[in-house]
């Protein structure tokens, strides 16, 4: 077996078989098996308490680390956002992935139909009991602990990094949480319910919505013509979209007028998705300006706009997959889909409910009885912070579901409850890039790394470097930007090479 030195601790692995994997309360081992490929490593299959199964992956060559990788939408599955993106059993991580308590496609949620076992595990408690199983086998295979326990997630995995900084502030050192799904309530059910309403007013016809192709064209040809260029740099990317004042009312058709112009309904449905709206006694931010062409990868039309077409799959979360497929109901985009999935499975517990005749009377009951279980949108981290942990929060201003906005008001929330919150909470909102990763900006941030040098340094960033990367082979192509902490504004410096870093600075505007 490969003994390893990190730090002052030697350890040596365990053998990779079910009479050498250690014991953990409540666990059960479904299966192990050794594998060589991307690096040679341990593959266990467990089960915690009834249903909550996880795939923990230990690496031969150990570098006496541990990384929990998030989910995606429903998860289901064992997605691993950390492994996914990085491959980080290569590096010597052990880490872990699990299904949040139940199998299935990750945009369907009937699983928790009245199953209120089911409904705890995936908001917050399956993610708490798999990372802690996983640092006690982890310290039995190998001998010796976890000297940097990390999770990195993105979209709901963002919203799993928020609940753990929250409430379990003693299980992680560093934190990364990527375009946090973390108001399911507010933003998921309700926000996105209300723009389902509005782009499909049937939902008995959910092929052509009111925002169909020409449309979404036109509007972002308009805003591009208007905007694009505030910035200092006509590329296709809004460094602030909140720069850009343009008008939806001014692409409204005139009596004559009948092309490359907005009917009343569909200004109407656009300026709904740009501005905050209220509903069942509550209300959540809109879009962000930018990411309406319907080329945009992970933008509106995969998101908000896009019409049911039999057949097709939604893709919405990089790094998404598995071996097994399920059964989906028809779905005309993801927003929709999950939605109406809440609505059905969480909310009302009736499979047969739509939003026919909906206005949201009962909705604020509802979402008071499920937000303690589902929503991490506590802005208190100071326990996370006492015990030394550090939190990184990220989304692209480009993203077409979860809105910067919402996850900006979340950061600030955080430094108005304590301004010193600062120190070891930073906001990173992306230029040009959609969810996750994706889009015309540079999206190609280690946050790993810049995780643990702040960790290593106690030196919180003000700026981190972003690479372009490959959309096909996903490797940096030599060129690059920065992203900028919040509240400062990545700058084009007026001259120089706009795909070099050292072209740019962090402004804060008034």
């Amino acid at each position: 077996m490969a003994a390893l030195t990190t730090g002052a601790a030697t350890a040596t692995a365990g053998e990779c078989s079910l009479t050498g994997v250690p014991s953990a309360p409540d666990m059960s081992v479904l299966s192990v098996e050794a594998l060589i490929e991307p690096a040679q490593h341990c593959r266990i299959v467990g089960k915690i308490g009834t249903e909550t199964e996880f795939e923990l992956l230990l690496p031969d060559d150990w570098n006496g680390k541990f990384i929990m990788g998030g989910s995606g939408g429903y998860a289901g599955n064992f997605d691993n956002a950390a492994n996914d993106l990085y491959r980080v059993v290569e590096d010597g991580w052990a880490t872990v992935a699990t299904d949040t308590g139940h199998k299935g496609s990750n945009i369907v949620a009937s699983w928790a139909l009245n199953n209120l076992e089911r409904q705890v595990s995936f908001g917050f408690q399956a993610v708490h009991r798999t990372a802690v199983t996983a640092q006690a086998i982890i310290a039995d295979y190998y001998g010796s602990e976890s000297q940097r326990n990390l999770f990195f997630g993105c979209s709901r995995g963002g919203g799993q990094a928020l609940m753990v900084a929250q409430r379990s502030p003693d299980v992680f050192d560093g934190i990364y949480a990527g375009a946090p799904a973390y108001s399911w309530t507010k933003e998921m059910a309700g926000r996105w319910t209300f723009d389902a309403m509005n782009m499909f007013p049937d939902p008995n016809q959910i092929s052509t919505p009111v925002i169909d192709t020409e449309a979404q064209a036109l509007l972002g040809n308009a805003i591009m013509d208007q905007c694009d260029a505030l910035d200092g740099l006509k590329d296709g990317i809004l460094n602030d979209p909140r720069q850009c004042d343009f008008e939806v009312s001014s692409l409204l058709c005139g009596d004559s007028e009948a092309n490359q112009c907005l009917s009343a309904e569909q200004v109407r449905v656009a300026e709904d998705l740009y501005r905050e709206v209220e509903f069942g006694g509550t209300s959540w931010p809109g879009m962000p300006m930018g990411a309406e062409l319907p080329g945009s990868p992970l933008g509106w039309s995969l998101w908000t706009t896009g019409g049911y077409v039999e057949g097709a799959e939604i893709d919405f979360h990089p790094g998404e997959g598995g071996e097994e497929t399920y059964e989906e109901p028809p779905i005309p985009n993801a927003t929709w889909g999950f939605a109406t999935q809440m609505m059905k499975n969480f909310f009302y517990g009736d499979a047969d409910w739509n939003y026919d005749g909906y206005d949201f009377s009962d909705f604020a009951h509802h979402a008071a009885r499920l937000s303690p279980t589902l929503d991490a949108d506590n802005p208190d981290l100071s326990e996370f912070r006492a015990n030394g942990g550090k939190l990184i929060i990220d989304n692209g201003w480009m993203d077409g579901s979860l809105s910067a906005h919402g996850t900006i008001d979340y950061y600030e929330r955080v430094l108005e409850y304590d301004p010193s919150a600062r120190d070891d909470v930073r906001l990173f909102v992306r230029p040009g890039v959609t969810h996750c990763k994706g889009g015309p900006g540079p999206d190609g941030t280690n946050y790993i790394v810049a995780l643990e040098e702040w960790l290593d340094s106690d030196n919180a960033p003000d700026q981190l470097d972003a690479p372009f990367v490959n959309l096909v082979s996903q490797e940096p192509t030599g060129e690059g930007r920065i992203i900028c902490a919040h509240p400062a504004t990545v700058t084009y410096d007026g001259s120089g090479d706009p795909n070099k870093p050292d072209s740019f600075s962090c402004v804060v505007k008034n």
